[in-house]
């Protein structure tokens, strides 16, 4: 058996399921110039081996940058957007991935309001990041 990269499956689950549960646009790190003023990033994937006698285990993480620009608002829809996404993708949620990979939990493991206030638009976040335990079966 060839070791692949568990954090590319994720990601596809994780656009999958916050476009579903959002209904906003959904980036894989890089943002276009022209996106709308609310949108969520997917960044900062990371892989680390976990100890597995039957195959190839990784707990893998990924953040979830959800982001709010405009007056008048602060984080009340940033954090409306998150608790959509949270009711979507918690530890009760079954992550369904192709053939040869297995997630056996989904953790989230923390939550992080940023804000940049300026005069031309100010900037709300809410970055969550979720950890899963995956396994490549074949």
């Amino acid at each position: 058996m060839i070791m692949k990269n568990p954090a590319i499956e994720i990601k596809k689950w994780l656009v999958s399921q916050l476009q579903a549960y959002s209904y906003i646009d959904v980036y894989d790190a890089m943002v276009p110039d022209d996106a709308d003023g609310e949108y969520i990033v997917i960044t900062a994937r990371t892989a680390s081996p976990i100890d597995n006698k039957t195959g190839y285990s990784h707990e893998v993480s990924a953040n979830i940058d959800i982001v709010t620009k405009g007056n008048g608002f602060g984080f009340k829809r940033a954090e409306q957007i998150a608790e959509l996404v949270m009711g979507g993708i918690n530890s009760d949620t079954i992550v369904t991935l192709p053939a040869g990979w297995d997630c056996k939990n989904v953790v989230m493991a923390s939550i992080n309001n940023l804000e940049d206030l300026d005069p031309f638009g100010n900037t709300f976040r809410v970055i969550i990041r979720y950890t899963f335990v995956i396994t490549q079966t074949i």
